[in-house]
Order: C-alpha cells, then structure tokens, then sequence
C-alpha cells in the first residue's frame, strides 16, 4: 500500500521535473524525489538524480547533502553508516519517507539475518539493526527467536522459518518436456 502510494508520488514527481521550464525544479522536490528513489531502493535514478541537481543547489544544503550520504551508505552496502546518516533532523515533507526507509531497511535487516544466520552475538546484531538490548530482546519475543543467557553479548538464535514445500515434478514429466523443447528446436 505505502509502496503504491510511494510509486506514483514518485511519477508525479518526476513529471513535475520534466516539464519545468529549463528542466529545474525546487529544492524540495528534488529532495523528496530523491528520497523515494532511496525508500523504493532505486539507487541508479538516486545516482542520476544526484548528477541532474544543480552543483549550485546541491554545495547549500545540508538535507541533500545528508540523503546523498544515505545513498552512499546504501551503495556501499553500509549498514553502520546508512544508520548514521538517516539519523538526522529531516524537514517536514521528507521526514516521513526518511523514517520509512528506516524502517523498511531495518524490517528486511531483521528477516536477512534470520534467513542467513543460524546463530549472531548480539552485539552484532545490534549494529545490523541499530537497536538498543531491549529493542533486541522484544524483536526477539515477537520472531520466537531464542537468546541464550550469559554475560555481554549474548548469542542469539533464529527460529528457521518454514519455507513453502519445493514444487515436485516427476521425472517423467521432467522427460516429457525435454523432449518437446528438443523437438522444438529441431523443426
């Protein structure tokens, strides 16, 4: 729903900058274009956009400045730096989409490390999810996550998720269609 909404705001935006007269556009467009590149993880327009903006308009402003620096720690796949940078007193009309990719970013952290991990120490774990021991320990009830007990930092263990049963196909069937492509390719 919320990534819906952030599509066409996304297209509105981006009609606005084509048909402005000489092809410049506001700070405040730009800046909030630039965030729904980054919450939509479309880091290539980000770039662009980020090449498109006026030097003039770019060297004055801290908030622009401060997302390219998010876009930078995204890039670069920098998870202490991308919190370090979204970490920032956003104005008005993007502190909504910035606070947003924060969470999104830090929702598919938490699923990444469940999928990936079999065990984390939670000290890592914290810096992968910028999250204080309590945050942890509630994260980890909600999943039904184990933390084992013992001195700082603790060993967490993720609970496997239960994928959907593999599809099967008989090798029959297997043969079957290896024999129709074949065929196919030779007529």
């Amino acid at each position: 729903m919320l990534s819906e909404k952030i599509r066409q705001l996304t297209l509105l935006l981006e009609k606005h900058e084509l048909e402005a007269p000489g092809g410049i556009v506001s700070i405040q467009l730009y800046s909030e274009l630039l965030a729904a590149y980054l919450y939509q993880n479309d880091l290539a327009n980000a770039r662009f956009l980020w090449k498109r903006i006026p030097q003039n308009m770019k060297a004055g402003n801290v908030e622009l400045e401060q997302m390219y620096k998010v876009y930078v720690a995204l890039w670069n796949n920098n998870t202490a730096g991308f919190y370090k940078a979204i970490n920032h007193d956003w104005s008005k009309h993007v502190s909504e989409l910035m606070f947003e990719l924060k969470e999104k970013f830090q929702q598919e952290t938490i699923a990444l490390i469940g999928r990936a991990y079999s065990s984390i120490f939670e000290n890592v774990f914290a810096e992968m999810t910028n999250q204080t021991p309590d945050m942890i320990e509630d994260t980890c009830k909600t999943l039904g996550w184990e933390i084992i007990s013992g001195a700082y930092p603790r060993l967490i263990v993720p609970k496997r998720t239960v994928d959907a049963k593999p599809i099967v196909v008989s090798s029959e069937a297997q043969l079957h269609r290896l024999t129709d492509f074949v065929s196919f390719l030779e007529n």
